[in-house]
């Protein structure tokens, strides 16, 4: 069977996307915290649950990036791929939530200002990329059939039945 493009051929490109997907969290990871030393020092030292699910949010985005590093570093992408893909698209969604949130926030001007934006950013990016990510890891090396590659199709079960013709696509 001949393929079309080559799933290792992405391979450079995914790894790419993947340490601006990093540092695109290591932003998201100080805006939030950025945004819950402020609402600690707010409330006078006492521990809020305000931020409790941007925190999950974050914590959801490093299991999955963690869990594609595995996947790709050991070679098991070509199995893993649905769930990769899977995962990758449930913190994508969740990603722009949040982004659509935080949006809200820093355009009716909430302080702290510059903290807002660093998790607004590091959302944005996030979500850009894990979007990338699921273009590349979905992007899969097709098998392609003779009858693809315009060869002779055949009907039927038994070898008595002859060549009907040929098909180009």
């Amino acid at each position: 069977m001949a393929r079309v493009g080559n799933a290792s051929s992405h391979t450079g490109a995914v790894w790419g996307v993947y340490f601006l997907d990093l540092l695109a969290w290591i932003i998201l990871l100080a805006g939030i915290s950025a945004l819950q030393r402020t609402d600690y020092v707010e409330r006078n030292g006492t521990v809020s649950d305000t931020y409790s699910f941007q925190w999950w949010v974050v914590i959801f985005q490093l299991i999955t990036l963690v869990g594609i590093f595995y996947a790709v570093s050991m070679g098991h992408h070509e199995i893993g791929r649905v769930a990769m893909i899977a995962f990758l698209a449930i913190s994508t969604v969740l990603l722009f939530g949040e982004t659509n949130t935080f949006y809200g926030n820093y355009r009716r001007g909430v302080e702290p200002h510059r903290r807002v934006t660093t998790y607004f950013v590091g959302a944005l990016l996030s979500a850009a990329l894990n979007l990338l990510l699921i273009i590349f890891l979905g992007n899969t090396a097709m098998e392609v059939s003779s009858f693809r590659r315009g060869g002779a199709v055949k009907h039927g079960h038994g070898a008595t039945t002859g060549t009907t013709g040929t098909a180009t696509v």
